[in-house]
């Protein structure tokens, strides 16, 4: 490695270390980060009887000190572990600072920005709005940041099929060129904008309203010939009806014709298409 990029590492590592007193001071005020966890091994896990913060707090000490020996692959995977335990702010910075150290400065960015959720002491702030500077000024030949919110909060935002680790509201990194931006939330219809951007034309900041997720199927209702045809109370055609319906339980009623009498069925939605067959229904 030549000595500019060690110094530069250094100079990063200690801004790192510099934030080492949020591991004790500001330790949830932050959302659990949607990660999949990649350490498997034995060392990475709660030890018998250990509480999952207690694990994590070691975990992130650990990743620390490898950091101090500057083996910061090792170091990313104790506090990915760490986090996936108990979410630490200081570890949850710490995975940003070392992705940041490693280059992956897309993949720090939402890492940092979530560490200012933290109720940080002014120092500590300015050193997390200085990384997320550097990384904003790595990628500002492809990159610029927006700021995406959803109603309800608590999204979950996935960038070209990419899930970013935190909720909404969140600052993003948007590439310029056109992307695909999808917001869902549990209960609610995911949503996705196609967002084109450049140097020129930089992105937008984004607001999305979801709409409540009421799964429904297409359903075809067939009565007597003449009969008019109400569903849960409300008039749909004569003799056939196509329409779509929430799955689960409905009330169909055929009218009354000159050869039959008007009757009533309870149906049952599931998904999929849906046929209920009455033409030949007397009563």
């Amino acid at each position: 490695m030549k000595k500019t990029s060690i110094l530069r590492n250094c100079l990063h590592c200690r801004a790192l270390i510099a934030l080492v007193a949020l591991g004790a001071t500001a330790t949830i005020a932050l959302q659990a980060p949607v990660i999949q966890a990649q350490t498997t091994g034995a060392a990475n896990e709660p030890r018998p009887g250990e509480k999952s913060d207690d694990a994590a707090y070691r975990l992130n000490e650990e990743g620390k000190k490898l950091v101090a020996a500057g083996k910061y692959e090792d170091a990313l995977e104790k506090f990915r572990a760490s986090v996936k335990l108990f979410p630490l702010s200081n570890a949850i910075f710490n995975i940003g600072s070392m992705l940041y150290t490693l280059k992956q400065y897309d993949e720090a960015y939402p890492y940092l920005q979530e560490t200012l959720r933290a109720p940080l002491n002014p120092e500590q702030r300015e050193i997390a709005l200085r990384s997320i500077e550097n990384v904003v000024n790595q990628l500002k030949l492809s990159h610029a940041p927006a700021m995406i919110e959803s109603s309800p909060p608590g999204a979950m935002v996935a960038i070209n099929n990419k899930e970013l680790p935190f909720p909404t509201p969140m600052r993003i990194l948007v590439a310029f060129g056109t992307v695909d931006i999808t917001v869902t939330s549990q209960g609610f219809k995911p949503q996705t904008m196609v967002v084109t951007s450049s140097r020129a034309d930089m992105p937008k900041d984004m607001r999305v309203r979801l709409e409540r997720d009421e799964p429904d199927a297409p359903v075809t209702v067939f009565c007597p010939k003449g009969a008019d045809i109400f569903i849960n109370g409300q008039m749909h055609g004569f003799e056939q009806a196509r329409t779509r319906l929430l799955i689960g339980p409905h009330v169909v009623r055929c009218g009354k014709t000159q050869t039959t009498k008007a009757f009533e069925r309870s149906v049952n939605v599931r998904s999929g298409p849906n046929a209920f067959e009455f033409s030949t229904a007397t009563h």
